[in-house]
């Protein structure tokens, strides 16, 4: 195994543990917050819309520039 299958592994693990979450916050009564408020939350405040931004901003980063 390759460091970047390893790295392809390991992001595919994160979106399913992200994807289970979510569909777990969906439930009713479900204590965990959906990913949309949570996105809401932070960008009621200034560091949280710079640190969405860079993470955007990290993310073409690294998946769509070629």
């Amino acid at each position: 195994m390759t460091s970047r299958d390893f790295a392809i592994l390991v992001y595919a693990a994160i979106v399913s543990v992200a994807f289970v979450l979510e569909l777990l916050s969906r439930r009713k009564r479900s204590r965990i917050p959906s990913l949309s408020t949570l996105f809401r939350s932070a960008m009621r405040t200034r560091p949280g819309r710079v640190g969405l931004i860079a993470g955007w901003a990290w993310l073409g980063l690294h998946f769509f520039a070629r």
